[in-house]
């Protein structure tokens, strides 16, 4: 999918200056990684905030992100795509946070609402310095296309685009007026994408020739704008219109739960 393309080059782009944990990599000792559980609606203890200084606020209803309009932009045509698609050519500002340590497996759930409208992305990761990532990516509602939850990974010695991903149903209402907790359990052996206890998708190393995320990472949520390359644009049911959007551009991150895996982690709890 052509939105994953972007997707990891933002993920990169915001962390491609973050310095490891004593300089870890999957061949390394054990990673120090915390268990805990974070209840936003208190605060947002465990977390460091890495992009979107001022679009965000702790709610009773958990933190809420929020994407701003850019200040100058304009919506434009790319006549070099077949069915002539749409794109901004600025993209709004969001908020990203990174959990405070890594884990090299382990299992993470997130309560959330994602946001409502077609071209932003709420994102629950796992990302490592060395490119390997785990992804949940929801997307809004818009230009003809209903809300979706898909997951991804990739592996950072040799990232295959459009190949790794996978779009989900969910039950229980809507992605963005109710919340529903999405859960990565990851293990040497298998990846285990679930939502609302509901295992949604398993990908084995085996299944992966090898080519499986196996770096220590950290778990990261945000919300970014996939409006500013037409192709990522169209795949994140965008672009945004900001000039006719009616209400503010927010997901709510109610709580995340972080459990390290003992045998491959040393553990402060």
């Amino acid at each position: 999918m052509l939105g994953s393309v972007i997707s990891l080059a933002f993920s990169c782009l915001l962390f491609v200056n973050a310095r490891a944990i004593n300089s870890l990599t999957a061949r390394d000792a054990k990673p120090d990684c915390k268990n805990y559980h974070t209840d936003f609606t208190k605060g947002i203890s465990g977390w460091s905030e890495i992009a979107g200084a001022t679009n965000w606020e702790v709610t009773k209803e958990g933190l809420k992100l929020k994407l701003i309009a850019p200040p100058n932009y304009s919506e434009k045509i790319d006549t070099s795509t077949p069915n002539k698609l749409k794109y901004n050519t600025a993209e709004g500002e969001g908020p990203t946070f990174n959990a405070s340590s890594y884990m090299q497996y382990g299992r993470f759930s997130a309560t959330l609402k994602s946001a409502k409208t077609g071209g932003a992305i709420t994102a629950i990761i796992l990302i490592a310095d060395d490119k390997d990532e785990i992804d949940f990516e929801l997307l809004g509602k818009g230009h003809k296309e209903n809300e979706q939850v898909q997951s991804n990974y990739f592996w950072g010695k040799n990232i295959v685009y459009g190949k790794n991903g996978a779009s989900h149903d969910v039950s229980g209402g809507s992605i963005f007026d109710s919340f529903h907790t999405y859960t990565v359990d990851w293990s040497p052996e298998r990846i285990k994408w679930s939502v609302n206890g509901e295992t949604v998708r398993t990908k084995t190393r085996n299944e992966t020739k090898g080519e499986y995320p196996s770096s220590p990472a950290r778990v990261q949520i945000g919300l970014w704008d996939g409006s500013k390359e037409s192709g990522t644009a169209e795949w994140a049911h965008g672009p945004i219109e900001w000039k006719t959007i009616k209400e503010p551009v927010t997901a709510v991150i109610k709580e995340v739960t972080i459990e390290c895996d003992p045998e491959h982690n040393n553990v402060i709890n």
